[in-house]
């Protein structure tokens, strides 16, 4: 194996413990938002707030900015897992 084939293994390895770690993370959000969910239904609360939302999503835009991302790019991303935690704080409890 050449060396360029050992840098090309070396990197896609380091992007799968990326990926591991992008899914550990979503698994805890999601753990989270479950509670807020369970939060706010024993407070009365609405269960969405897209006030939070947008705000959350300015923060999302501002640190793509200084990270150098592209911060519509981010905004994508991160308007996907909304939609995500919106479907399971609104989907009807496991029986």
């Amino acid at each position: 194996m050449d060396e360029a084939q050992r840098d090309l293994e070396r990197l896609r390895a380091a992007l799968d413990d990326c990926n591991a770690e992008l899914c550990a993370a979503l698994a805890r959000r999601a753990a989270l938002v479950r509670e807020v969910a369970a939060l706010k239904a024993r407070a009365g609360l609405a269960p969405l707030d897209p006030a939070r939302e947008e705000r959350m999503l300015q923060a999302v835009r501002s640190a793509a900015q200084s990270d150098g991302f592209d911060p519509a790019a981010l905004e994508r991303i991160f308007r996907a897992i909304l939609a995500e935690s919106r479907a399971l704080v609104l989907r009807p409890p496991a029986e």
